[in-house]
């Protein structure tokens, strides 16, 4: 038979438990990025090495001006994630697939926006410009449609780790 002092014990135990079980945690769980927000960020980190902190602000903050450090910033981005290409430009299918298909993009919209500001901006034989400067063109192009503002919310997201 138990002791009255065991069932305290036993009754104190049992409490605890109860009370640990239905604690949430004192420390946040992280929400995990995707695989491919992951991809972003490191693109984004290893070609914004060379920025000053007030340029990488001015990127995060989805402001692109005609500048030197943003056209080679967005080149070494889109190329790093190997969705531009300097032949073709803008690799329009596997942009939408890499940001998550038909599920979060209108692929009627996206394929012709992204592949009309290719062909819009591109000069290929003047010679004039640099692949640098088309990818730079072809992008602004592309931040002129309704693709364009998905992707200016879907980066936020993912530079605020909400994505």
């Amino acid at each position: 038979m138990m002791r009255r002092s065991q069932i305290g014990l036993l009754s104190r135990l049992l409490l605890l438990l109860v009370v640990v079980e239905l604690t949430p945690p004192a420390i946040p769980v992280p929400m995990r990025s995707s695989t491919q927000s992951l991809a972003l960020l490191r693109a984004r980190d290893q070609c914004g090495r060379e920025l000053t902190a007030a340029q990488r602000l001015q990127l995060d903050r989805m402001q692109f001006e005609d500048a030197a450090h943003v056209r080679h910033y967005l080149h070494c981005f889109w190329s790093r994630l190997q969705l531009w290409l300097d032949e073709t430009g803008f690799q329009a299918q596997r942009i939408v697939q890499s940001f998550g298909g038909e599920r979060r993009l209108n692929v009627e919209q996206a394929l012709p926006a992204i592949n009309g500001c290719n062909a819009k901006t591109s000069s290929r034989g003047s010679g004039a410009q640099t692949v640098v400067d088309w990818c730079f063109r072809a992008f602004v192009c592309v931040l002129a449609t309704p693709v364009g503002e998905w992707y200016k919310r879907h980066m936020s997201d993912v530079i605020n780790g909400n994505a």
